[in-house]
């Protein structure tokens, strides 16, 4: 998740503000005056460039850099540190971002946070008298321990954070020291992935007058933010040119760069594995292997293993340190340089990886023909192409970013970061938004998803293992453990897609592993594999468009659905020997022991085992059956659907 501060510009009350404080309001204003005036209160209207180094440490050797420029409600920002360069910039209405070749628009989440980020800058200061209410003025400690003069203001509530669970104070402090120099602001960090509000202070220490067409304007050199009371990051500004307003050219949206794919290998088709709801892929790396990789539309970069880097001759980038997330935790890695990758004949060059120990990794026992998987194969690499993966026929098409999209159903997304984000909607009334990830292999409800009883049914882990009969014990991670529960949905809605009987998994904020990435208690579930597998799938990201294309009936036909029960011979008897949790066998009342008399009319007495499974086990979706059971000396009638019950 990405940060960039708080809260919305343009928002001019039509009212004169309220001051609850006149010596606060005095002081507020001859700080105006100490940092520059007319000159300091006109700087961002009309516009700046300004460069920073920074670090985590006070005075500390810079490790990257940060570029904005700004004017008004509009930003530009170029980050780089290593390898690591990013472009953002929002125009007051929307934003993008180029990561790398690719340029993309951002989510809405991403949005909100630019909008809050205004008020938070030392520029900024002069539009709190009319952006807000002055409440009151006192002599204070700042959050790093200095004295001062506090001055406080109250935001009017923001329409882009009223559909938080949580609403923030909206409160704005300012820090004087006693010659009415500014020293620090503090206000509210709203991080729109989880709706959680942290305090964030900014200390403000040595200044130095610029020029500006205006007069001169006081800035701090130094900025220290501190995020819930801990140093995070140093500011050291470097550089500020005043003189000329940005480039209007510069806050819209430049095309991406061509594609690191090389045109002339494609299109390519290659087959590949679908083991335990894992898509592998084999590929080689700078003519390495071929090694097998799981493809991961959720993973934000690809991520290898050190031994293979070796192996394939990567060079390591200087100063590229840092944790590779995945699902059960963060992980030490570093960015190295790959001359080629390729899937089959597809081939792209020059581009900036991951590399870490897999050892320390849930992927370190992933096997495939007795080979260990290398890693995951994320966005750098899989925004190159358009990819088409046919479930059916166990093929993965690779085309230029330019060819013609299949025909099918057009969903839109937006990118979240390297993710695929789009907006579902589960049952009648929830909107979940939803990362399309092909390396989940089932489908996550974020904790914050509040169920409704028309949304279908659940029950905890707990119950779910219990009537499974077994106990998670290959579990090291301790994911489907404690506090988890599992749903059957009796839909999700993607655009125009209806995905029904969906089983699903929660994890519930409470108790949350602090090494987990749900501890993050995100907004965002994961759709996963168990959904997507019933279509032919493609993704361009370069559009950010995905196309959703059903299997035919004869390819629906091999996808063997069942009932949801298992059954087992007991002499001449037919025994129900266990009803899947939740199926609709379990919620009509079947159960365990019941001696199954019928199966459409007909007698099973006499039937031979493949018949069986035919009709019980491995049927093609929708099929009814009627089924009669005896219990206890009574028979009862069921009627049910073939489903694709996955987990």
């Amino acid at each position: 998740m990405r940060h960039f501060g708080i809260l919305v510009w343009g928002l001019v009350l039509l009212t004169a503000p309220a001051f609850g404080d006149e010596m606060a309001r005095a002081r507020f204003e001859r700080a105006l005056q100490v940092h520059g005036g007319d000159a300091y209160k006109q700087l961002l209207e009309k516009g700046y460039k300004v460069e920073y180094e920074v670090t985590r440490e006070f005075g500390g050797k810079s490790e990257g850099k940060r570029t904005e420029y700004r004017q008004g409600e509009r930003l530009y920002l170029w980050l780089k540190r290593g390898a690591f360069e990013e472009q953002v910039a929002y125009d007051g209405n929307s934003g993008w971002r180029k990561s790398g070749y690719l340029v993309s628009g951002i989510a809405q989440e991403e949005i909100s946070s630019l909008r809050d980020a205004i008020l938070t800058q030392f520029t900024a200061i002069p539009l709190w008298l009319n952006q807000a209410t002055l409440v009151s003025g006192e002599q204070a400690k700042l959050p790093d321990g200095r004295a001062g003069y506090r001055i406080t203001f109250k935001l009017p509530p923001q329409a882009h954070q009223q559909s938080l669970s949580k609403k923030p104070e909206g409160k704005l402090v300012l820090y004087l020291n006693d010659n009415d120099q500014i020293i620090g602001i503090e206000y509210e960090h709203i991080d729109y992935e989880t709706d959680e509000i942290t305090r964030v202070f900014q200390g403000y220490f040595n200044y130095r007058s610029v020029k500006t067409p205006t007069g001169e304007v006081l800035m701090p050199i130094e900025t220290r933010i501190y995020a819930g009371g801990t140093h995070t990051t140093t500011y050291f500004l470097s550089t500020l040119d005043p003189q000329s307003p940005p480039d209007p050219k510069l806050f819209e949206r430049p095309p991406s760069e061509p594609s690191p794919a090389v045109r002339e290998t494609l299109p390519a088709t290659v087959p590949f594995r679908l083991r335990r709801m894992s898509l592998y892929v084999q590929v080689t790396i700078n003519d390495k292997g071929p090694y097998w990789i799981i493809l991961d539309t959720g993973a934000s970069s690809t991520w290898i293993d050190e031994s293979v880097a070796k192996e394939a001759g990567l060079e390591k980038i200087p100063k590229s340190e840092h944790y590779g997330v995945m699902v059960y935790g963060a992980f030490p890695s570093y960015n190295a340089k790959v001359k080629s990758l390729k899937i089959g004949d597809a081939e792209v060059r020059d581009l900036v990886i991951s590399v870490g120990d897999l050892r320390y990794t849930p992927l370190a026992d992933e096997m495939v023909d007795g080979k260990r998987a290398i890693g995951l194969l994320g966005r750098e690499v899989l925004s190159a192409f358009q990819i088409t993966i046919d479930f059916a026929k166990r093929t993965l098409t690779l085309e230029h970013p330019d060819a013609e999209l299949p025909q099918g159903t057009v969903v839109p997304f937006e990118m979240f970061g390297d993710h695929i984000l789009v907006t579902t909607k589960v049952g009648p009334r929830n909107q979940v938004r939803m990362i399309v990830d092909t390396g989940a292999a089932l489908t996550l409800l974020p904790p914050s998803y509040q169920p409704d009883k028309e949304d279908g049914v659940w029950m905890t882990l707990a119950e779910w293992s219990q009537r499974f009969g077994e106990v998670h014990e290959d579990d090291p991670y301790g994911f489907m453990t404690g506090d988890m529960r599992v749903y059957r949905l009796h839909q999700i809605v993607l655009g125009d897609l209806r995905f029904e009987s969906v089983y699903a998994m929660q994890r519930l904020s409470e108790g949350v592993r602090a090494d987990s990435i749900l501890a993050s208690k995100t907004k965002h579930g994961l759709l996963g594999l168990p959904v997507m597998r019933h279509y032919r799938l493609t993704f361009n990201y370069y559009r950010q468009v995905m196309v959703w294309q059903p299997h035919t009936d004869s390819e629906r036909a091999s996808e063997n659905a069942g009932y949801g029960i298992w059954w087992k011979r007991n002499g001449n008897d037919l025994l129900v020997h266990w009803v899947m949790p939740l199926s609709d066998a379990e919620l009509q009342g079947i159960k365990k022991g019941d001696k199954i008399v019928l199966i459409d009319g007909q007698s099973p007495t006499n039937w031979s085992e493949k018949q069986i499974v035919e009709r019980l086990s491995y049927t093609r979706p929708g099929r009814p059956l009627q089924l009669v059971v005896e219990r206890a000396g009574k028979r009862m009638e069921f009627q049910l659907i073939a489903r694709n019950y996955e987990f």
